[in-house]
């Protein structure tokens, strides 16, 4: 699996461009993962662009290289990575909750904020070529999405992320 995730993170620091130079205020962060069974994991690598200003962070654009074994519908496994990636995106950003007087706060979604159509960023999905066994694409794509940020986060600004949503202190 180490040959696997090496890469997985080799296509994605390639096509991503990282290393390359970045405005003031803007960053970009690594993260590795896997998911699913240990005997057959899905293994992926994300980079993640983002702009800070103002403590306002803005995901610009999330790559992805997953590697699940053999792909058996590549357009049904583009849907669940994207809608995978997105998931991640909108608990990175958005989603969360406060408990008051031992109450969830939000109790609607008027007050609760999920990702919305203005804050998706472009995305950059590739599946390796693979004769391995087909693997999961149900979370794998996921896991690597708010690590990735708040390593981009962290470039931009110094300041490392602790908690989700990412807030920044100012």
């Amino acid at each position: 699996g180490a040959k696997r995730l090496a890469e997985v993170l080799k296509d994605v620091r390639s096509r991503s461009g990282w290393g390359r130079s970045m405005p003031a205020g803007e960053g970009l962060g690594v993260a590795i993962a896997h998911g699913q069974e240990r005997a057959m994991p899905t293994w992926s690598a994300c980079v993640a662009h983002v702009a800070v200003d103002g403590g306002q962070v803005k995901v610009k654009k999330l790559w992805q290289t997953l590697d699940c074994g053999t792909v058996v519908h590549p357009d049904g496994a583009m849907a669940q990575a994207e809608g995978a990636m997105l998931w991640g995106l909108s608990i990175a950003m958005h989603e969360g909750t406060e408990i008051e007087n031992g109450q969830v706060k939000d109790r609607n979604l008027d007050s609760y904020t999920p990702l919305r159509m203005a804050d998706v960023p472009e995305l950059e999905i590739t599946f390796m070529d693979s004769a391995e066994f087909p693997t999961g694409l149900g979370e794998p794509p996921l896991i690597a999405i708010a690590p990735a940020i708040g390593n981009a986060v962290f470039a931009a600004t110094g300041q490392r992320v602790r908690d989700l949503p990412i807030r920044l202190k100012a």
